[in-house]
């Protein structure tokens, strides 16, 4: 089967016109009254309406048949009439131009008369078929004259076989509508579809610039569609009511194509071109609902154009580019401008049209349905209340799924009003030391300069004069705060608003003023200019009274103005300093010490050894482990400038002025002082040192960086106290117990204090301090260690284990005078004395035996030292108790040193313990006494022989060891420790 044979049924295909057009119903977006106006007015709009339900407003035109007159034209093509027996035939409104009153849109009688018959085998049969034709669909007008058409018009063929095939038809309307004529071209006797039965014609309709018409018939040739011109004259010259199928002979056609052409639609009306005149250029414009684009062909020469330019939107579902229509030069700027539908407008220029839309018209009216339909018919390129500038009309649809909406809004373009506004300033260098103008109320000259607010207005159809609004600004470059440098006299302000009135007559109008600068000290900046900013507004209280379209600035003129003045500097002819800086800096100390009081002066040189720096500013940052404490002033070499700490955001600087300008050959030595309190880091930087100027050329000098080094000194001392210093055994009033279970039982109590000081001036950290305790000798205990405590960052530990017997400790007693003394002040002596005790001198017969680390067992006592700030000190508190056990059993005289292993500093810190034998006194007489040593004398030697005899020192001899120690027995014991 060929792709001809597989066409669908002729009556399927005549209904496919209907959803077509349902879809391009949807246009509009639902929209609040709004818009972002250029030039259509739209406060002042006109609204028509026709019946309900009669697609009022699918096509619209303007009919302008002599000057002076007008009118609104309006297709309905659902719309009712008075033909007999036809429904939903179609019609097209007339509607005044401007709607006065209750003036109501009629109904134009293009055609009164019901189906046409013939007689077929002796019966009248309707030859054509006007119902549901959509006679208004199109609707053109050209001068006087008018054209609409019935693009579903049906007509039967005159084969034996009846066949109702849309061939299309219109109706042309002459000399104010009293003459009318019907034009079908594609009515035939060939009604197949390789033929013109789908034709379809006025489904596009327009007019040629000389006056002839164009139709468009999309469903031609199997939809290759086909486009066919014919002269209005012709037309009415060769009508007939009863020559149905006659044919004009200068009418032409485009004919079939090949059948790769099919589907083409050809005259379908979004495909049809419309001409924009550029300079009596014909440009095409084209909107294509395939890609909802609109495509603008510029014609460079004959039938030669440029690539289109695109117009695009992103609206979803929007269907842009479905309506597209000239509105002719709307600004009246010597462009033509086009319109597509939300509506956006889009004016014309030298290269086609400006990309951003200049107004946007937003749906007049609530929908209770999406899309509205607002937009769906454009029409504009008439001015129809004679101002000069054309207006335009658009659709609203108030249903969905058809246009059904029964609305026009005609829109009146309102008068442009283009200003050529000028700022004129004189001198445009000012010199700060001619000062020739007095300030009100002051003593003290000024520098000033003059001032012109200058402007022309032009325009079609405006006023003879126009009142404007003008705004000007002085120095608006510097920053919402700063200091403005420049001043109005008369208001001493920087802002000045006042009326400007132009006539149009003149060329140029203008308004003269007074600036003034301050004086040099209430600014800086001398190198930057001082901007000057005029902004104007039509003063619409100016506006006539009972104007009905209120005139516009032009929205592609910019209305800002802007001009410069300049401070003069000694920069030579060009008024351009370039100056050359340069930058250098040494610290007066290339080490600080941790901890120390340290202050660091930076010794900075600055020169500048080009032209003039204006605002010149020495920026030093400030690192973190510093703080700023000011300007060297007492070196006679270094300049004491003026320099203030800043912060910016989380950058501390300090920042020094070397003058406004920094002149030509400035060299300036100068200190800077610093502490620098915070210093853990082995080095520590100072970086970006740089000079700033405001000059335009080379404004900064080089960057300075430097190193300083940080070291760590700390010098650290041990000292203690013990209590007792000394112990004196036996202790009076105690008893030693077999079976010791409680601290009480084993003895004295022995306390010792350490404490490790950091003098400074540097933190020390992760120290280890180290004690050994005399623990035992010959496996009996000496001093045993109850309760271990420290004060401050000490973490200690033992070997072996404190209180290895498991005796359970006493409470804590409160600390002795001594101790507390020690605790609270450090700087008692680090020796602390033995107390005196009255005690009889002991009798030995030889040197006491020390005892330490190297000759007995001790406990080792291991602390790590925290983080040590300079002054202060961790301290190691040490409770324990002489094992009196070993010291009343033991008869050697003994002195014990601690600590056995001092890593840091040696301390001398010592508990004696003495044994004493109590002094007895007695009155007995002399002679008594003699006799007694006599009598004992004797009795020991008796023993003594009587022993020798028996052989008893023999047998009693002990070791040589033993002997050695007895030699230094005594009756009175003292151990130090």
């Amino acid at each position: 089967m060929s792709a001809r044979a597989r066409r669908g049924p002729r009556d399927g295909r005549a209904q496919w016109l209907a959803p077509l057009w349902c879809l391009s119903a949807a246009l509009g977006v639902l929209r609040t009254p709004a818009s972002q106006a250029f030039n259509l007015d739209v406060d002042k709009l006109t609204v028509y309406s026709g019946p309900e339900g009669s697609y009022f407003g699918y096509a619209v035109d303007f009919h302008i048949p002599a000057a002076r007159t007008a009118s609104v034209l309006v297709g309905a093509p659902k719309a009712n009439t008075s033909q007999p027996d036809i429904v939903e035939g179609g019609a097209v409104y007339y509607c005044p131009w401007p709607a006065e009153g209750s003036a109501q849109c009629k109904q134009i009688p293009f055609d009164n008369t019901n189906n046409r018959k013939i007689r077929v085998n002796g019966t009248k049969e309707p030859i054509e078929f006007k119902s549901n034709q959509w006679f208004g669909a199109t609707v053109k007008a050209h001068r006087g004259e008018v054209v609409a058409c019935a693009p579903l018009y049906h007509w039967r063929t005159l084969k034996p076989t009846p066949e109702k095939d849309p061939v299309g038809t219109c109706y042309v309307a002459i000399q104010n509508f009293s003459a009318y004529a019907e034009y079908s071209p594609c009515r035939n006797s060939n009604a197949d579809p390789e033929g013109q039965g789908y034709c379809q014609a006025g489904f596009s309709l327009d007019f040629y610039k000389n006056g002839d018409l164009i139709v468009g018939g999309p469903g031609s040739f199997y939809w290759q569609g086909q486009v066919i011109t014919a002269s209005i004259a012709d037309i009415i010259a060769n009508y007939s009511f009863k020559d149905i199928l006659r044919k004009l002979a200068r009418e032409k056609q485009t004919d079939v194509a090949p059948a790769s052409y099919d589907d083409s639609y050809l005259g379908e009306i979004h495909y049809l071109a419309h001409l924009l005149f550029l300079k009596r250029m014909d440009d095409v414009l084209i909107g294509a609902l395939s890609s909802w684009n609109v495509y603008l062909y510029l014609q460079v020469s004959a039938l030669v154009f440029r690539d289109p330019q695109i117009l695009a939107v992103t609206e979803v579902f929007g269907r842009f580019g479905s309506a597209v229509a000239t509105l002719r030069d709307l600004n009246q700027d010597g462009y033509n401008g086009i319109k597509r539908g939300k509506v956006l407008i889009y004016n014309g220029n030298k290269d086609g049209l400006h990309t951003k839309a200049s107004q946007i018209l937003q749906g007049l009216w609530a929908s209770q349905t999406i899309p509205s339909g607002f937009g769906f018919t454009l029409r504009g390129d008439s001015d129809i209340d004679k101002n000069d500038y054309p207006g335009r009309v658009s659709f609203f649809s108030q249903r969905a799924h058809f246009p059904e909406g029964r609305k026009v809004a005609v829109y009146r373009a309102r008068p442009v009003v283009t200003v050529d506004a000028q700022l004129l300033l004189h001198p445009m260098i000012i010199n700060l030391e001619n000062k020739t103008c007095q300030i009100p109320e002051s003593v003290s000259p000024v520098a000033c300069f003059s001032l012109k607010v200058c402007a022309s207005v032009a325009g079609q159809s405006i006023s003879n004069t126009i009142g404007l609004t003008a705004e000007v600004y002085l120095d608006t470059l510097k920053q919402k705060g700063a200091v403005k440098r420049t001043l109005f006299l008369d208001n001493n302000q920087s802002h000045f608003i006042f009326p400007l009135t132009i006539k149009r007559q003149k060329s140029l109008q203008c308004q003269d003023f007074v600036v003034y600068l301050r004086d040099e000290t209430e600014f800086r900046d001398k190198l930057s200019p001082i901007n000057i900013s005029l902004n104007y507004s039509l003063d619409e209280s100016t506006f006539k009274e009972g104007l009905d379209v209120k005139p516009i600035l032009n929205y592609y003129k910019e209305n800002t103005v802007t001009e410069q003045a300049h401070i003069l500097v000694d920069c030579g002819e060009d008024n351009m300093c370039i100056p050359d800086l340069k930058l250098s800096a040494r610290p007066d100390k290339y080490q600080v010490i941790i901890g120390d009081e340290n202050h660091l002066m930076l010794v900075i040189n600055a020169r500048n050894e080009g032209e003039g720096a204006y605002e010149a500013e020495l920026f030093v940052m400030i690192p973190e482990e510093a703080d700023y404490v000011g300007i060297e002033r007492s070196n006679k070499g270094l300049r004491p400038l003026s320099c203030e700490y800043k912060m910016e955001n989380t950058s501390r600087m300090v920042v020094c002025d070397l003058g406004n300008p920094m002149v030509a050959g400035t060299n300036y030595s100068l200190g800077l002082r610093f502490a620098v309190p915070r210093l853990e880091k082995t080095n520590m930087s100072i970086n970006d040192l740089q000079i700033r100027s405001s000059n335009k050329d080379n404004p900064d000098s080089n960057f300075v960086s430097l190193q300083i080094n940080i070291t760590a000194v700390a010098q650290v001392e041990i000292r203690g106290v013990s209590h007792p210093p000394q112990i004196v055994l036996p202790v009076p009033n105690w008893e030693p117990e077999e079976e010791l279970h409680k601290e009480e039982g084993v003895g004295p109590v022995v306390e010792h204090i350490y404490e490790l000081h950091n003098i400074g001036p540097s933190t020390i950290s992760d120290t280890l301090l180290e004690v050994g305790w005399p623990f035992s000798a010959r496996d009996e205990f000496l001093l045993y260690i109850f309760h271990i405590q420290t004060l401050g960052p000490l973490q200690c530990q033992t070997n072996p284990d404190i209180n290895p017997l498991d005796i359970k400790p006493a409470t804590p007693p409160e600390d002795t005078p001594e101790l507390s003394a020690f605790l609270r002040n450090s700087t008692i002596p680090h020796l602390v004395r033995k107390r005196d005790v009255r005690v009889p001198e002991p009798h030995r017969q030889s040197p006491a035996k020390i005892l330490n680390c190297t000759n007995i067992e001790c406990l080792q006592i291991s602390c790590l030292v925290g983080r040590l700030e300079g002054g202060e000190s961790a301290v190691l508190k040490v409770r324990s108790r002489l094992w009196a056990k070993t010291f009343l059993q033991v008869t050697t005289l003994t002195h014990m040193h601690t600590p056995c292993r001092e890593p840091l500093l040696k301390s001398s810190i010592k508990t004696s313990v003495i044994w004493a034998t109590p002094n007895v006194s007695f009155s007995i007489p002399l002679w008594v006494i003699i006799l007694a040593i006599l009598l004992g004398l004797l009795v020991l030697a008796i023993l003594t022989l009587a022993l020798w005899k028996c052989g008893f020192f023999d047998r009693a001899r002990p070791p040589q060891d033993d002997m050695n120690d007895r030699e230094q027995l005594t009756d009175e014991k003292t151990i130090e420790t």
